[in-house]
């Protein structure tokens, strides 16, 4: 069987980095791989006069998967020589990376950190470590460039 290497990134700076250090590690193991990118729902993070009716929040949905997806092809397309598959969902990255690996069944799941600490830490919580935590293959974890914070 084929090593399926499973990148999660959120398409944030640090991204580049976890995609490459993901697909380096694909050509070493001999894998395929999948990049993923969950995009969070915020509804429960609003206050009720933020509150938008149901078809805004499918249009900014599918905003974000459409630019997501653009972006995401960009990569694979640098990297044509690789077999890269592409994932983009609206949802909760913690549960939903783990449900999208498994499913997929990835091999291996590649994640990055933001380096929060903290405040920040307990209040946004870290995904990295959840997936760490919860994930029933191995985890490469790729740590935030501290030179750039």
């Amino acid at each position: 069987m084929k090593n399926k290497v499973f990148i999660a990134v959120d398409l944030s700076e640090q991204s580049t980095t976890i995609i490459n250090k993901g697909i380096e590690f694909a050509k070493k193991m001999d894998g395929s791989i999948i990049i993923c990118t969950i995009i969070p729902i915020y509804i429960d993070y609003l206050q009720s006069e933020m509150a938008l009716i149901p078809t805004q929040w499918d249009e900014i949905y599918n905003t974000q998967k459409t630019h997501a997806l653009n972006e995401l092809k960009k990569i694979q397309a640098k990297h044509a020589d690789m077999e890269i598959d592409l994932s983009v969902e609206v949802g909760n990255p913690k549960f939903d990376i783990l449900e999208k690996a498994n499913q997929l069944k990835a091999t291996y799941i590649v994640v990055g950190t933001h380096g929060r600490t903290g405040l920040s830490h307990t209040v946004l919580g870290s995904t990295a470590e959840y997936i760490i935590r919860h994930a029933t293959v191995p985890v490469l974890v790729v740590p935030m460039d501290r030179s750039e914070h």
